[in-house]
Parts: C-alpha cells; sequence; structure tokens
C-alpha cells in the first residue's frame, strides 16, 4: 500500500506629512518616511516512506457514550490488546472513552475486524501516517532571499521572480498593531531546533513547568514540556527529526532585525513545538498528531493565546478521530492552516489529508512561485484548496545540529553560486581546483577520459543524482558539478550517507555559461560553514506557514475577533493572480498587508476602527481634529486624529545659566525621531544633532549646546523609518 501521507516539502531528486522648519521658539512640523520589512519548505521523500500507509498492530478506536474508561479498557484487556495512549482531554470534550489500543499478534487488518464486531466500540480506525508536504529589509543577513516577503524580482537561488510576486511583508508591518500580548502558533511537525539562534527568543515557554527537574509541574500529564513535547516518543526532547520543522519553524516567527539569517512573517509570534516524528522516521503517525492537537486545545483552555496549528503534512486516508481533534481545536478557538500537498494534484477528484476534511477552523494552502504562478508540484483544487503562498524556493532555518556549507564554484572572475547535494562530501577550506569537463548526463559513456584528476560538468536529467556521481567517480573524477535542466537552482540527494565525492548543484543558466567556455580551469567549493544554518526548500509545506503566521498576524491586529472571522479577513483579501484562478477557491495569493489595510488607504482597519467605529473609508488626508497633521500624519506619530491637543510638535526652551536649549516632543510606543539644526534655512537643515531616538512614551527630551555666534537657530523633528518591524 503506498504512502501518501508526507511532510509539504519536496526534496528535489528525481515584501508624507509636512516638514516644518522651526526657529528656536517657533512652531515646527515633522516629516515622515514609511518603511518596512520583507519575508520567505516540502519532501519527495519516496526511498524513506514505508511500505504501509498505517502502523501495523494499531488503531484509533472511539467507544460508545455508554462506555466508560474503566469498562473501555476492560473490553481490550479481554481482547489482548494494549492501550497505548487514552486521549484523556479530547474524550471529555466530545464524551466518548478515545484510545489507541495495538495488537502484539494482529494485523492492522485484523485487530480493525475484531473491534468493529465489539458492541462497545462506535468507531475503530487505522493509525495513519502522515509525511511532511515540502520539496525539498530587516537587517537579518539573508532577507533579500526571502522573495515571499518583498519580490523586486530579484534572482533567489538562480531563479528570477515578479516585482510585488510577494505577500505585502514590509507594508503589513508598517501598518501592524503594537503588539499587546503574547501570540503562539503551534508546530505540529518533526520538532525545533531549539537552539537555533534565529529561533530561540521566539520559543512558546509553558509558565507552569520547571525545566529539568523530571515532574509534571502543571499536572498537565506531561513532564518537562517546556517548549512543547514530543508525541511520538513521550518526552520534552524537541530535538527536530528531519530538518522539516526546523525550517517550517523560521518560515512562521524566526526573529527579526537581529542580524542573522532570516526574518518570520509574524517574528512576533512564539513557537509551541509539538512533535509526532520519532527520530528514527520521517513519517507522522495520526496517533500522535491527535495527541498533539489536544495538548494544543488544552493550553488554550489554560489561557495560552493560541491561535493557529501548522499542519505541513498529509497522507493516509480519512480518519475520524483526527477529524473530532480538529473540530475541537476550532471550538477552543484555533484556525487549523494545511497544506495541500505535492503531487500536482487535483484535490477535488482525489482527495488529500488533512486538507481535504474541510471542516469550518481550516484554510488550506498551494504554493505559488516567484512569479505568481501555481509551483510546479503543487496541489490545487477550485473547491478544496483556499488559496496560495509562497513556497517554492523558500530559505529558512537549518537545524544546528545538521552541517551547513558555502558552495561555489569559481572560474576566472566569475563566481557561480551553488547548492550541496545531500550526502555529499564536503571539499578543502580551498576547495578542489582542476579542469572543469563537460560530460553530458552523466551516463558511463559520456565521461572523457581527461576527466579523470578533473571536475565533471553534467546536466540533470536521464539518470538518478546517485548514478551521475558514480559513474563520474568511475571516470576518475574529483568533484561533480550537475545543472538544472529547467529554471533556477534546486536541491538533491545522493539518496544515503556513502563515499561520495563533492557534488554541487548549479542553475541552469549558470550550468549553460559554465558549458559554454569548458574545458576551463574552475574551483569547486564545499567547505563546512557553523554560521550557515539555513537552507533553500520547495513545497506546501513551504506555503502553509506563511499563512500560519498570517493568522497570528491577524490575531495581533484584531484580538478580539472569532476563528470564523480571522480566516474570513486572511481569505476575502488576497491578492488575485490570474494562473490561480479555477486552481484555489480564492483564486488568489495570500496578502499580508491587506489583511490589516483592506481598503488600501495607508492606514490600518484596527487604527480606523478605534478612532471612527469604522474599520473601512477613513479619508487620509482630512484632518478632523483642525490640528493641521492630516489622519495620516496623525497615525504615523501615534497620535489621537479626533484630538487637537495630540499632536507631534516640539517645544524649545532655554535651561536657565546655561548654553543649552531643552527640545522636547510628545512620543508614541514603536516610532523612532531624528532632530535636525540649520542656522541658516537657505543651507537646509544641515547639523544632525541624534538620529535613532527611540520613543520614551508619552514624552521624549534632548539638550543641544546653541552654536556659538549663531543669530538664530532653527530645529526640525521628523520621525524615523524605523517605524515597524
Amino acid at each position: 500500500m503506498r504512502p501518501d501521507f508526507v511532510p509539504c516539502q519536496e526534496q528535489t531528486p528525481n515584501p508624507e506629512t509636512p516638514l516644518v522648519p522651526k526657529r528656536f521658539n517657533r512652531g515646527l512640523r515633522m516629516q515622515r518616511w514609511v518603511t518596512g520589512l520583507c519575508l520567505l519548505f516540502g519532501l519527495s521523500a519516496a526511498a524513506m516512506m514505508p511500505t504501509a500507509d498505517y502502523v501495523e498492530g494499531d488503531a484509533l478506536v472511539r467507544f460508545s457514550s455508554a462506555e466508560t474508561m474503566a469498562s473501555a479498557g476492560a473490553i481490550a484487556g479481554r481482547l489482548g490488546l494494549t492501550v497505548v495512549r487514552h486521549y484523556d482531554w479530547l474524550s471529555g470534550h466530545d464524551q466518548q472513552p478515545i484510545c489507541l489500543l495495538h495488537s502484539a499478534t494482529l494485523s492492522a487488518a485484523a485487530l480493525l475486524t475484531e473491534l468493529r464486531a465489539e458492541p462497545g466500540v462506535a468507531l475503530a480506525e487505522p493509525n495513519f501516517l502522515r509525511y511532511p508536504t515540502d520539496l525539498r529589509k530587516p537587517n537579518d543577513a539573508q532577507f533579500g532571499w526571502q522573495y515571499g516577503l518583498q519580490n523586486t524580482g530579484q534572482e533567489v537561488n538562480g531563479l528570477f521572480g515578479t516585482a510585488n510576486a510577494d505577500i505585502g511583508f514590509l507594508k503589513a508591518w508598517g501598518l501592524a498593531r503594537p503588539a499587546t500580548n503574547e501570540i503562539v502558533v503551534g508546530i505540529i511537525d518533526s520538532g525545533i531546533d531549539t537552539l537555533h539562534p534565529d529561533l530561540v527568543n521566539n520559543l512558546w515557554t509553558n509558565p507552569g513547568e520547571i525545566p529539568g527537574n523530571g515532574i509534571d509541574d502543571d499536572g498537565d500529564g506531561l513532564v518537562d514540556d517546556i517548549h512543547g513535547y514530543d508525541f511520538s516518543l513521550g518526552t520534552g526532547n524537541l530535538v527536530d527529526a528531519s530538518d522539516h520543522g526546523t525550517h517550517v519553524a523560521g518560515i512562521v516567527a524566526a526573529s527579526g532585525n537581529n542580524g542573522l539569517g532570516v526574518i518570520g512573517v509574524d517574528f512576533q509570534a512564539h513557537l509551541m513545538a509539538l512533535k509526532v516524528a520519532s527520530d528514527e522516521k520521517s513519517y507522522y503517525s495520526t496517533a500522535a498528531i491527535i495527541e498533539a492537537i489536544q495538548y494544543a486545545a488544552m493550553m488554550k483552555a489554560r489561557g495560552v493565546n493560541l491561535v493557529a496549528l501548522n499542519a505541513s503534512y498529509g497522507g493516509g486516508g480519512y480518519n475520524f478521530s483526527e477529524v473530532s481533534a480538529i473540530k475541537a481545536a476550532g471550538d477552543a478557538g484555533i484556525v487549523f492552516v494545511a497544506a495541500a500537498g505535492n503531487s500536482t494534484n487535483n484535490n477535488d477528484l482525489l482527495p488529500f489529508y488533512p486538507a481535504s476534511y474541510r471542516l469550518p477552523n481550516m484554510i488550506v494552502v498551494g504554493a505559488s512561485d516567484p512569479n505568481d504562478a501555481l509551483a510546479y508540484f503543487s496541489n490545487y483544487g477550485s473547491k478544496t484548496v483556499d488559496l496560495a503562498a509562497p513556497g517554492l524556493n523558500i530559505y529558512s532555518c537549518l537545524p544546528t545540529t545538521l552541517p551547513a556549507y558555502t558552495t561555489s564554484v569559481a572560474v576566472s572572475n566569475l563566481v557561480f553560486v551553488a547548492n550541496p547535494f545531500q550526502y555529499s562530501s564536503a571539499t578543502p577550506v580551498s576547495g578542489i581546483t582542476a579542469t572543469i569537463w563537460d560530460c553530458g548526463f552523466g551516463y558511463p559513456a559520456d565521461f572523457p577520459a581527461a576527466v579523470s584528476n578533473n571536475i565533471a560538468l553534467i546536466q540533470r536529467g536521464g539518470l538518478l543524482f546517485a548514478d551521475k556521481v558514480a559513474n563520474a567517480k568511475a571516470a576518475g573524477a574529483l568533484a561533480v558539478i550537475i545543472f538544472n535542466n529547467a529554471p533556477g537552482n534546486f536541491t538533491g540527494t545522493l539518496q544515503a550517507p556513502g563515499n561520495w565525492i563533492p557534488d554541487i548543484s548549479l542553475s541552469q543558466a549558470d550550468g549553460l555559461a559554465l558549458q559554454a567556455i569548458l574545458p576551463t580551469t574552475g574551483t569547486v567549493l564545499n567547505t563546512f560553514d557553523p554560521m550557515l544554518h539555513y537552507q533553500f526548500l520547495n513545497g506546501t509545506s513551504m506555503a502553509a506557514p506563511h499563512v500560519s503566521a498570517a493568522v497570528a498576524f491577524a490575531a495581533m491586529n484584531f484580538p478580539n475577533e472569532s476563528v470564523s472571522q480571522r480566516i474570513q479577513r486572511i481569505l476575502s483579501h488576497t491578492t488575485p493572480v490570474p494562473a490561480l484562478a479555477g486552481k484555489t477557491i480564492t483564486g488568489g495569493r495570500l496578502n499580508l498587508a491587506a489583511i490589516v489595510d483592506a481598503d488600501n488607504n495607508g492606514l490600518p482597519d484596527w487604527w480606523e476602527l478605534q478612532y471612527f467605529g469604522q474599520p473601512l473609508g477613513t479619508d487620509p488626508s482630512a484632518d478632523p481634529d483642525g490640528d493641521g497633521a492630516s489622519n495620516l500624519a496623525e497615525f504615523l506619530a501615534g497620535t489621537n486624529p479626533t484630538n487637537g491637543a495630540s499632536v507631534l510638535s516640539l517645544s524649545v526652551s532655554a535651561v536657565p545659566g546655561t548654553n543649552l536649549v531643552l527640545l522636547q516632543w510628545p512620543s508614541a510606543a514603536g516610532r523612532f525621531y531624528q532632530l535636525q539644526r540649520s542656522t541658516n534655512l537657505l543651507n537646509g537643515f544641515d547639523t544632525l544633532i541624534q538620529t535613532n531616538l527611540s520613543a520614551t512614551p508619552p514624552l521624549n527630551s534632548a539638550t543641544e549646546l546653541l552654536p556659538p555666534e549663531a543669530n538664530s537657530v532653527f530645529y526640525r523633528l521628523q520621525l524615523e523609518p524605523g517605524f515597524g518591524p
């Protein structure tokens, strides 16, 4: 039986107000520049999949409402079965005992037959397996590679995009409401690297648990569930069993403006790790998934502001217990975001679970590419897939437990950025320098004798990567470069560890450019870099967390909305994309900016609602309180547009007995300011007094030594572009 539930990532083998100069003792106006920020998983794991899509000997059992847990246990005992898990919270919610039972002797099919014949059993189902669904300007160093957050048409990993084919990240965060409480997103996945420097500060922490004491301090039945729990192995150790969960987590909530790597779509959200993969397997059992959902709903009921669960996986069949758990999460106020899958499949015709459950608290996400097309691998469905989000060529976190490499090909003064193959060996720090020879598609007859002790350039296609590299090694090659047969670069695998020579990939364009000048001397570099714990991945696994983060962003801006209102806010404000028409219900791609500013007037909906009682239709140029500042100027300054006394203004006064002046102005949280001076307005404001002044509400103050021999002194206060993230 072929498994269909995989992590939705595929590994490719086979985002102004008037100026008023002010003289000392005169009035002042302000200037404001608006800036913003911008942001950016899936796995074709055929070789890693088991032969069945369920756990042999397991059954998820829902007993009739007349049964108690004691009588359910008695039934299990009479049948010689072990009660592996009791879903106590879900059982109480549904008023039926719900358990995972196991037989040491019966197959799953035989066990289900036996259980379904029991009068006290209302439902018995397989313990299906799920798999990750991935194909395999803040100061965050690689923000420019996160085209999904800001797309200028830049080249990313060998692939050019289309300007503005992004989620409007920078604009959205420039309009965001200041966060007032913790917002949590649960990541149901392979685990999270809790030591990753871009994630460690955004982990959810269980307030009722004391780390490392081996005690269930908060009485939830779990020991040391500090940042979440491993529901596969039953431990608080959240180490990522692959690289999937860490990559997904980074898309949602990697720290922002920390000078490292990437930034999360909601970089102020916190991450609850809900691990459902064992450290030996790449698939997730439904039993563990149900327990993870139950835990999240229980924590929500305890007061944790968990607003979304990310499900970047899928496969297997319909499971009523899983449906029940997802519904219960919805009852608790949690949106369940599911990846659509990576089989280029129409989900309207061939269901893919859990995406195809289509429950009221679900959003189902397909993947788009840098040019706003449906990604080549993405599932779709005009009735079953809600929207698309960036899912091709997505850059995010790699667990620090896995090796990270600096990879390139250098020829003369040209340097081509490359990707390492999984299981490839490393080169020396200086690389391997030799003559590069064209070796066709890597068939044995394609290798010239001269490639021995040199480097082979091979085109993708025809053979497995492992076969191409094995053939090159047999021909005596020292290293292999494989270039793509489609636009952009890719990530590939050699299937398993082995005595491989260094093997790297190039984009189609770079490979063809290199091929045109062969033979020539070049250097292949693939060397370990401990600071480079990031990678590109593809898949609806990467698209779904963009939307999970959008749910958190909506919850931050509109904290009192219900699950259905949050879902409607996201789905009603997508960007229409011709390539998605007829492929998704909305025909659109995620638009983070429209979530907060539906009428695109530059005033966030939450701000209009706060001051004018309606979320849309306020004139940004109007001045209802007559203080000389427009609605837009008032929003940017953080002042009240309906109170004439609330306006950004600068007061200047002498400090008695000194040559100092005191500069003061009302300030608002999240804003940054700069002060400028002029002694002759004909020369403009040519002296910068202070810059990057953080707000200290309700009032900011600064002192300035008056310049000697100046007849007049003018001061100007400006808002800095630091407002926002």
